[in-house]
């Protein structure tokens, strides 16, 4: 959280910088700010965002509830479903 604030100041400050900036200077920003970055950097972004993303998929099917659930007792449901009813 205490990161999240700091980085919001941060952004703040950049904004405040900006508004002080010529129409010309704003425009060469923003020129900068959407240019593609370097192939080194959108590979070291795309490494990144792999690994995180290896990291989420190893933790499937690694979670546990004690809780019950349709899917933990879907004989028990089914059953309930299937059952006739009708006497």
């Amino acid at each position: 959280m205490v990161r999240e604030a700091s980085a919001m100041r941060k952004l703040d400050e950049i904004l405040e910088q900006t508004k002080r900036l010529s129409a010309h200077d704003r425009r060469l920003l923003i020129e900068e700010l959407e240019r593609e970055p370097p192939a080194e950097e959108a590979g070291a972004s795309e490494a990144a965002w792999l690994n995180a993303m290896d990291a989420f998929l190893a933790l499937g099917g690694t979670g546990h509830s004690d809780d019950s659930d349709v899917s933990g007792d879907k004989y028990r449901h089914l059953a309930d479903i299937y059952a006739d009813k009708h006497e």
